[in-house]
């Protein structure tokens, strides 16, 4: 095997392993429906910098190869699921390929994030940093440094200046409900200005569940914003961007 080939698989398993799911964890035992409370949906899709707009747009299969041109993992996973493609594949490698894709758009919507927030600030932290907490080392999906404004997303008032982290989940509504007691954690490790953001399966669940969810996050700081995508239409675009 040559050394090109070497670095291009080591790169693509780096890629890749970042994103395992984590639904395989056990279920969170905090009970997300214990109070009844009104949920905040009137600004869970506000903003005033047109992110809601952009996010409409993270399924466009033209937009997913601007992502692609920019990031390089990003190529490397898809031009690998485009060779497996290729050449009349067996239904098992579809399968193969199509896993790894729809374990892979949680990364491509962080990214998205990145992309769609970064002319908002003056810079936006390449590689995940370690942060310590109570719960241990956490990473925050996407950290964004020195706001060029002041800007509004969802709930959360962001000054010029300050910084924002973000928690990204994509997946369906019982993904992102397994994942709630994660992302309580998660946000333990946002420094500045916290915020969760989700796909649009978010609104799937019940009122009581969202509610609750949010007044936990509110209580750590964090603030929840609901981009205009759902999962499936992530993962029919991902697959469509494919060059076949």
């Amino acid at each position: 095997m040559s050394k090109k080939t070497v670095e291009s698989t080591e790169a693509f398993k780096d890629a890749v392993g970042e994103t395992r799911l984590e639904s395989i964890k056990p279920l969170d035992t905090v009970r997300y429906d214990a109070v009844e409370t009104e949920p905040f949906m009137e600004t869970y899709m506000q903003d005033d910098i047109g992110l809601h707009a952009q996010t409409a747009e993270f399924s466009n299969p033209s937009y997913i190869d601007e992502i692609r041109a920019e990031q390089p993992k990003v190529e490397i996973v898809l031009s690998r699921q485009e060779d497996l493609l290729k050449n009349n594949p067996t239904d098992l490698t579809y399968q193969r390929a199509e896993q790894t894709l729809e374990q892979y758009k949680g990364t491509v919507f962080e990214y998205q994030l990145k992309d769609a927030l970064g002319d908002k600030f003056q810079s936006v932290e390449v590689n995940q940093q370690l942060v310590e907490t109570e719960w241990g080392a956490t990473k925050p999906d996407v950290v964004l440094r020195g706001s060029l404004e002041d800007i509004k997303i969802g709930d959360l008032d962001i000054m010029k200046g300050e910084d924002l982290s973000i928690e990204a989940k994509c997946g369906s509504p019982e993904y992102i409900r397994s994942e709630m007691g994660h992302m309580l954690r998660q946000v333990e490790g946002h420094h500045g200005n916290s915020l969760v953001v989700v796909t649009k399966d978010y609104l799937d669940l019940s009122p009581n569940i969202r509610s609750n969810f949010e007044h936990m996050l509110a209580d750590k700081g964090s603030h929840i914003y609901v981009a205009d995508v759902k999962s499936t239409d992530m993962s029919t675009g991902l697959f469509s961007s494919l060059k076949l």
